[in-house]
């Protein structure tokens, strides 16, 4: 299986990918990869659209033969710390491009993906995290950029089938409980069982 924890920065991804991946016997990675690509975009204090566009994309096709292997799989399974849907609500920021215009592109590169998750949080909540880790914020950790970004997910989660929203202003046991039980309901349609 092939699933992806998306949500603003601060939203607590990366706990919630590390405990869902240790319950499902699945690998964790991420979507921005150690790629040369994703070195650039991680390396840039403040890249512009075409550059974010560029090194999206290309360190999202250097990942989707990983990703496909686990799409429908029932022996493989990731859980992957973002997904397109991360470049679809910031990517569209301020910008050009609309969110489906970016989808399109990177559901041309990346296969479908059996569970994708919004874990949400308020804006101000996700922003306190971020400041409690006492260090400077990224170019993406902007209340502007953040709220925007928080509206796309959602509208996502209310228009797409396979986008579940889940909160996240929580215990992380009580968020974890919900993202297993959302994970064995992405199995028993997929499968007709669970199957880790």
């Amino acid at each position: 299986m092939l699933i992806s924890i998306d949500g603003i920065d601060g939203c607590g991804k990366s706990t919630q990918v590390r405990l869902l991946a240790e319950a499902l016997g699945a690998t964790a990675i991420q979507e921005i990869s150690p790629s040369r690509w994703g070195k650039a975009l991680r390396g840039s204090d403040n890249p512009s659209l075409a550059q974010q566009l560029a090194w999206f994309t290309a360190d999202r096709a250097v990942l989707a033969e990983t990703l496909e292997a686990a799409a429908g799989s029932e022996t493989n399974h990731i859980v992957s710390d973002r997904s397109y849907l991360s470049g679809v609500a910031y990517q569209s920021f301020d910008s050009v491009l609309t969110p489906e215009f970016v989808e399109d592109l990177n559901r041309a590169i990346v296969p479908d993906y059996d569970l994708q998750v919004y874990l949400h949080v308020p804006v101000e909540v996700a922003l306190a995290r971020v400041d409690a880790r006492g260090i400077a914020k990224t170019w993406c950790e902007k209340p502007d950029r953040l709220t925007w970004a928080s509206e796309v997910f959602a509208r996502y989660a209310r228009e797409r089938d396979f986008v579940v929203q889940i909160d996240g202003y929580r215990t992380i046991e009580e968020v974890a409980v919900d993202m297993a039980a959302a994970a064995e309901a992405a199995s028993t349609a997929a499968f007709g069982r669970r199957v880790w």
